[in-house]
Parts: C-alpha cells; structure tokens; sequence
C-alpha cells in the first residue's frame, strides 16, 4: 500500500455529461458502492458487508488479491462517508459537496495510504495521483450515471 495522504475532486455533471445527476442519485451510488463496491473499483477482487444498518456497515474487502481487511463505514446521509481499517491504519472519505459556482463535487480522499496500490521507491507526484485517484472519482461517477439510466438508482 502507497503510504500517503491525498484528495481528488470532480465536478459530477461536467460539461458534456449525457445527463445532469441528482443529489439523490448520487447519495445512492455512493451508498451502493459502500455495500458492493467492486462495481466501482477495479482493485477489488472480493467484498464481503458483515454488518449493515442505515449508518453503519462493516465489511470484509480484498484489493487486488490481497489478503481482506476490514473496514468500519459511517454514512452521513447526503454529504460524507467514512471508511476506516483497523487493519491498514487507513481513513478514506467520499465527500459531495459544491463548488463556487453552486456544481456538485466529489471527492475521495486517503489518509494513512491508498488501498490496492504498491510500495514503490519512487512517490508519485501530486499532479500524478490526482490523475491517478481523480480517474478514481471520475469512474464512480460513470458508474452512478449507468445505475440511473438501467434503472437500478430511481430516485
């Protein structure tokens, strides 16, 4: 696991978007991605929720074939959600919110290091992991909007 701490953001409904997603709609997404997050990240190779209530979820998840660690998830409806391991030693949030100009934004961000990413020599640069996660945030987005338009998310 890359031992650093960083944050992406991206506008949900940019220009050019196919459509413009809801609050509600992306509440949801991201509480789906909570209970079944390999739909929205690749890394994951299994996921196992062992608790679930409307605020808590505790789940088992596995990052590319790695041994599963456990994490703690708190919603807080409409604007965060915490994910915390024990395990790693790692807090991750995502975050929506709005920009200046009145957009929604969401944003991923790690502390304590990046789940499913290598050690390496070289740290990236923070213009490479804010394309690295940006991609991360942007995937989650393409995700939610597919969950619309096949009807999965109806609010």
């Amino acid at each position: 696991m890359l031992a650093t701490n960083f944050a992406a953001s991206r506008r949900i409904n940019p220009a050019g978007a196919s459509f413009k997603l809801t609050e509600a709609q992306v509440w949801k997404g991201l509480e789906i991605k909570a209970r079944d997050p390999a739909k929205f990240i690749p890394s994951v190779t299994s996921s196992e929720v062992t608790k679930d209530t409307e605020k808590w979820v505790t789940r088992k998840v596995s990052f590319g074939g790695n041994p599963p660690i456990t994490e703690e998830i708190e919603f807080f409806e409409g604007t965060i959600i915490y994910f915390n391991s024990a395990d790693l030693g790692t807090s991750i949030t995502n975050t929506l919110s709005y920009d200046e100009d009145g957009e929604m934004v969401l944003t991923f961000s790690f502390g304590g290091g990046i789940p499913g990413t290598q050690p390496s020599d070289q740290i990236p640069t923070r213009q490479e992991l804010n394309k690295r996660i940006g991609a991360g945030v942007e995937h989650c987005i393409g995700v939610i909007r597919q969950l619309v338009e096949n009807g999965t998310i109806t609010v």
